[in-house]
């Protein structure tokens, strides 16, 4: 969380905050990495290739993204990592526009097995619309 906070008093959007792109050193520090798809504005636009079960769904309409997208990819890396690496959407797993369109429809990710109400709180607010909470 504080990594995704530097990066937004630096007006960097990460815009694929996952898994895959978080570095853990030595003596367990998490890094961000990656930022391939990182863009520097307040709100970017662009046809790059998403990574759709971790983007915000007003990103995916819209093309457009903000500090806020950053903060729902951020709640699909807790839910990661709370499911010790699952695959989010584990119970729609064929197509990512299948997830894209329950995701419209109100659908959110159920709490990990074990994980503390909490942490799932702190997930689900960071799903809601236009939600900041870095």
């Amino acid at each position: 969380c504080e990594g995704m906070e530097h990066l937004e008093s630096k007006k960097l959007l990460h815009r694929d905050l996952a898994g895959r792109n978080i570095l853990v050193s030595e003596d367990t520090v998490a890094k961000v990495s990656d930022f391939g798809l990182a863009k520097v504005s307040s709100t970017a636009t662009d046809n790059s290739k998403l990574p759709v079960k971790w983007t915000a769904p007003e990103a995916l309409k819209n093309k457009k993204f903000s500090a806020q997208s950053d903060v729902w990819s951020y709640g699909v890396l807790l839910w990661e990592i709370f499911s010790y690496g699952k695959q989010p959407y584990p119970k729609i797993v064929r197509f990512s526009h299948e997830v894209r369109e329950r995701v419209d429809q109100g659908y959110r990710m159920e709490p990990p097995d074990e994980c503390p109400p909490d942490v799932y709180s702190i997930m689900t607010s960071c799903w809601e619309p236009d939600k900041a909470c870095f």
